[in-house]
């Protein structure tokens, strides 16, 4: 007998399924079940001891580092440099660690424990990874942000903003810088003064007027002079010429004579008698006019060096009478006037005292002597006048001891600053807060291995002249936490190759050791870890380049998330799905 039911068609047989009733319930998306796995990775991550102590101990350390170096008034960069440091030296063992006790609690019943929670392997690892970095950035960024802030706020109350330490001296006095004296060239009677003390002038207006009727006549007496010295050469030239004109008549005359005696012997003994005395006559008439000559010609550079005088005399008289008119040498304030209308005035009497315009002083004390070991000229000052606040620089110390107002001795700083255009700022009491280095260190063997291992020291002084400001100490812990993400992606990469948490630990701890040399093999030698140390003050100096970080934090965090997704490729080909 035939079976019915196999005379239907394959489709018919089966029964058509009852739809089940509604449960109200959705499965989860993928990127619920990251999230809910990381949720559920982050609560055994809290309720881990080793995440817990790690997190004690470098909070501890960190916290008794930062008041170790406050102590030692350290600025806000040095601070942050050590603690950095340290962070990248020494905890991210502690980081590989964690990360590497990622699969350790499932590492037995790793393939039960994915498929018992209805999720693929993918999405395993990505949770893992997803709650691993942010236990870190989490337990970094806990301690180091507000400890960093906190560096950041106490550089601002103790230390000034070119990051050094500040000394205050209170209620000093507002001076002129370095005030000019005017002094009378020449002596007279003051004739006109319409001077006030603090009034302003211009360099090259006219401060007072002495009487120069004295010193006009005096001039002219000196002109008479000289025209009579400039005669004088003339009248010495006249006689130079008529002296040799008087020689060479000599010369005639003796010539001619000396033909007469040329015939003696034709003449009687009487005429030889008169023409030999005629010819030594006019030998000496010749002698006579050649001594008159150079006599003439002698007295005329004697002559010439009279009108030199008497030339020199004229311009001083000259020079004499424009001091008579006394003019300010600079531009500022009258401070203090000595002389007086109809008051006669010496040669060399003090007249006026200018104030430079816009240049002022203030003489501070300096109590500590250690702080005035530590001053020089050239550093920062800060003066505060009622509610405006000037820059200035200490231009020189004195090192002797000077009584102050109060009575007490001390050593001062002499302060040099410009008021930009603030009028009336002389005599009026001032707050003055001067820029301190920071005390010498002492010398031991830590310091030079830091040093030498940060690459700090004596290359670090621009560095140091700046304070930190929040977006380079934001950079400078951006580079510390791509570098712990780096390191959580490696290690969970090297995990899911070898599925042994130790041999994953200990590969990484020495991959990363060896990434100086990687890296500096590649041409990226700014990802090694002590090229960010050592470039960790001049980030948090803000000398760096801002283009140049922003790019090392943009590979740190890439190089991160390519070693994520080639953990979660490596994951799921090690123990592809069935």
């Amino acid at each position: 007998m035939t079976d019915p039911s196999a005379l239907t068609p394959p489709s018919a047989a089966l029964p058509t399924a009852a739809p089940e009733p509604s449960s109200g319930r959705r499965l989860p998306s993928r990127w619920q079940s990251i999230r809910l796995l990381a949720a559920a990775d982050l609560d055994a991550v809290a309720r881990s001891w080793l995440c817990r102590g790690f997190l004690l101990a470098s909070g501890l350390l960190t916290v008794l580092e930062f008041k170790g170096l406050q102590a030692e008034q350290k600025v806000a960069s040095q601070m942050l440099e050590v603690v950095y440091s340290t962070y990248l030296v020494v905890w991210m063992h502690g980081v590989i660690f964690i990360a590497g006790a990622a699969l350790a609690r499932e590492a037995d019943c790793l393939n039960d424990g994915i498929l018992c929670r209805g999720v693929t392997r993918g999405e395993y690892l990505a949770g893992k990874l997803a709650a691993r970095c942010l236990a870190i950035l989490i337990t970094i960024g806990g301690v180091l942000l507000p400890t960093s802030f906190w560096a950041i706020r106490q550089d601002t109350l103790v230390r000034t903003d070119t990051g050094y330490v500040g000394s205050v001296a209170r209620n000093t006095k507002v001076e002129a810088w370095e005030p000019r004296k005017v002094f009378a060239q020449v002596g007279g009677t003051v004739r006109e003064l319409s001077l006030q003390v603090g009034d302003f002038v211009h360099a090259g207006d006219v401060l007072t007027v002495l009487d120069d009727r004295a010193v006009f006549d005096e001039l002219e007496h000196e002109r008479r002079s000289e025209e009579n010295a400039r005669n004088e050469v003339n009248n010495a030239r006249r006689r130079a010429e008529e002296a040799k004109r008087a020689v060479a008549q000599a010369e005639d005359a003796l010539a001619r004579a000396e033909r007469g005696v040329i015939g003696k012997d034709l003449l009687s003994a009487l005429e030889q008698a008169d023409r030999e005395t005629e010819l030594r006559s006019r030998k000496r008439d010749l002698k006579n006019a050649e001594s008159a000559a150079r006599a003439a010609e002698d007295a005329i550079p004697a002559a010439e060096r009279a009108v030199e005088n008497a030339v020199a005399r004229v311009r001083e008289a000259r020079r004499r009478l424009g001091h008579t008119s006394v003019t300010a040498p600079i531009s500022g304030y009258v401070t203090e006037l000595l002389a007086h209308p109809a008051q006669y005035v010496s040669v060399g009497g003090h007249l006026c005292t200018l104030a430079p315009l816009d240049e002022y002083q203030v003489r501070v004390p300096v109590y500590k002597f250690d702080e005035f070991k530590r001053l020089k000229p050239g550093l920062a000052a800060y003066i505060q006048i009622e509610h405006t606040e000037y820059k200035g620089v200490i231009d020189r110390l004195g090192a002797t001891t000077q009584p102050d107002r109060w009575g007490r001795d001390s050593n001062y700083a002499v302060v040099r600053f410009q008021g930009g255009g603030a009028l009336g700022l002389l005599g009026l009491p001032a707050d003055v807060r001067l820029v301190l280095p920071p005390p010498p260190e002492a010398k031991s063997r830590a310091a030079d291995l830091l040093n030498l291992l940060t690459g700090g020291g004596e290359d670090d002084l621009e560095s140091r002249t700046g304070s930190v400001t929040t977006g380079w100490m934001l950079i400078a812990l951006g580079k510390v936490i791509g570098c712990a993400c780096l390191l959580v992606t490696l290690t969970l990469a090297t995990l899911a190759l070898v599925r042994n948490p130790l041999t994953a630990v200990l590969a990484v701890t020495g991959l990363w050791h060896v990434s100086n040399l990687l890296f500096d093999f590649v041409g990226l030698r700014e990802l090694s870890y002590l090229e960010m140390v050592r470039n960790l003050d001049k980030v948090l100096g803000g000398v760096a380049q801002p283009t140049e970080e922003l790019t090392t934090l943009a590979w740190l965090f890439g190089l991160a998330t390519g070693l994520g997704a080639l953990a979660i490729g490596l994951f799921i080909a090690r123990d592809p799905p069935r």
